[in-house]
């Protein structure tokens, strides 16, 4: 292949990566690798392992934790003590949902 033809191939390429990595987070948990999108686009956060993570580890990473409980996936906050802050979540992405849908945006 000449060389703009690799030069076009690594673009979409390189472009494909920064979109999968601004939109998604790919979680390692103890059942396995899940793909997570965010809840804001962002190059934060592209992998996480939360095998093992606590309420004060989740603490910090509020917004990985709206975003799986958003996805559905509740299931990868493990520790007991994260009951409430799952519940908590779950209130704030109600709210949130209900006021885009007010808002139209």
């Amino acid at each position: 292949m000449d060389r703009i033809g690799n030069f076009l191939i690594g673009f979409l390429a390189g472009t494909v990566a920064l979109y999968a990595v601004m939109h998604f987070t790919l979680i390692r948990a103890d059942d396995g690798f899940h793909l997570i999108p965010k809840i804001a686009a962002k190059l934060d956060v592209p992998f996480e392992d939360v095998r093992g993570m606590k309420l004060r580890q989740w603490q910090k990473k509020q917004p990985l934790a709206l975003a799986i409980v958003r996805a559905q996936k509740g299931h990868l906050l493990k520790d007991p003590s994260l009951l409430a802050f799952k519940e908590n979540a779950k209130q704030v992405l109600d709210r949130y949902q209900g006021k885009t849908a007010l808002t139209g945006g």
